[in-house]
C-alpha cells in the first residue's frame, strides 16, 4: 500500500486584537467599492465592540466618466473638483454614523507613520488599490519602514481578470512554521509579484474609467477584485486570521483560486543564502494509505 503525504495547510493569528486601523490607498474601480464594503464591515464590527478605524487616501477628484464603474456619485461630477474620498467618506459617514477620514492625498510612505498606532493590542491593514507601479513602489517602501507590524493587501485587475495578495515581511527568515499549524507572517505582495514594482509595458493609455466606456474592460472586474479583498479584510478584523496568501480570479468564464500558506508555496520566496544553499520550510505532513 502506497501513502499519500498531504501537505498541511498553516494560517497566521493576529492574536488579542480589539482595534483595528484599515488604510485604503486608491478610490478607483476596486477601491471605491471596496471602501462600500468596508464601511458595512465597520459598522458590523462596532456592533461586536470591535473598533474599526477606516483612512481613505486618494488625491483624484470625481469626474462624470467615473459613475457607473466606480461608487461616486453623480451629484459631486456635476459639483466639479470633488476628491473621490471626500465623497465616498462623507456618504457612508451619514449612511453608518462611522467616522472614516478622507485624505485627499498622492499617496506616500512617509503618510503612514501618522496614521499608524502603537498600541499593542491594535493591528494594521494597508490596502492598495492602485493601478501603477509607482504607487505600489510607495506601498512596498511602507512595509519595510514597519518591518512586518503591518500587513498589505494588494488588488490588481486587468480587462477579465484580477488577483489579491497578502503579506507583511521582506525577509523570510522571519517566517516560522509550527505543529500546531500555525504561520508566523507572510512574504509581502512585493516579494510574491515583483513585477508589480516594474512599468508595465503593455500598460494602456486609457484609464480604467475610459476602458470601461469603451467595453474593453468588464464592468464586473472590479466588483470582483474588491468582493475578495472585502472576505480578507472580514477574515481580518472578525476572524482575526489570514488562511491564504493570494487569491486570483478570471471572468471569462468566472473561475477564482487561491494559494494556500503552505511549505511549498512559501518555499517559492527562499533566496539562496550566502552559502549558496537553499534554505527551505519543512511542513508536518501526515499520510493516508492508497
Amino acid at each position: 500500500m502506497d501513502a499519500l503525504a498531504i501537505e498541511p495547510v498553516y494560517r497566521v493569528l493576529l492574536g488579542d486584537v480589539s482595534r483595528f486601523r484599515i488604510m485604503l490607498v486608491g478610490a478607483g474601480g476596486t477601491g471605491s467599492t471596496l471602501a462600500l464594503f468596508l464601511a458595512g464591515l465597520a459598522f458590523h464590527a462596532r456592533q461586536k465592540g470591535i473598533q474599526v478605524d477606516l483612512t481613505l487616501v486618494d488625491h483624484d477628484v470625481v469626474e462624470m466618466k467615473n459613475c457607473g464603474r466606480q461608487a461616486v456619485s453623480v451629484q459631486s461630477a456635476v459639483l466639479g473638483r470633488i476628491p473621490k474620498v471626500t465623497d465616498l467618506a462623507l456618504r457612508l459617514n451619514a449612511a453608518y454614523g462611522l467616522g472614516i477620514e478622507a485624505w485627499p492625498e498622492r499617496y506616500e510612505a512617509h503618510m503612514a507613520r501618522d496614521w499608524f498606532h502603537h498600541g499593542e493590542s491594535c493591528a494594521h491593514l494597508l490596502i492598495g488599490c492602485v493601478d501603477n507601479h509607482i504607487g505600489r513602489r510607495e506601498i512596498a517602501e511602507t512595509i519595510a519602514l514597519f518591518d512586518g507590524r503591518l500587513y498589505v493587501l494588494d488588488c490588481g485587475n486587468e480587462q477579465y481578470s484580477g488577483q489579491i495578495l497578502i503579506g507583511n515581511l521582506t525577509d523570510m527568515s522571519q517566517i516560522k512554521l509550527d505543529s500546531l499549524g500555525l504561520c508566523t507572517g507572510l512574504p509581502s505582495p512585493y516579494m510574491q509579484e515583483p513585477d508589480l514594482l516594474e512599468p508595465d509595458p503593455g500598460e494602456q493609455p486609457q484609464s480604467c474609467a475610459e476602458m470601461a466606456l469603451a467595453e474593453t474592460q468588464s464592468l464586473m472586474v472590479n466588483r470582483m477584485a474588491a468582493a475578495i479583498a472585502g472576505q480578507y479584510a472580514a477574515d481580518f478584523i472578525l476572524r482575526r486570521e489570514i488562511r491564504q496568501m493570494s487569491s486570483s480570479f478570471n471572468l471569462a468564464p468566472p473561475t477564482a483560486t487561491s494559494r494556500l500558506i503552505t511549505g511549498t508555496n512559501l518555499n517559492r520566496y527562499h533566496k539562496k543564502n550566502e552559502c549558496g544553499a537553499s534554505t527551505s520550510f519543512t511542513s508536518h505532513c501526515g499520510s493516508v494509505g492508497t
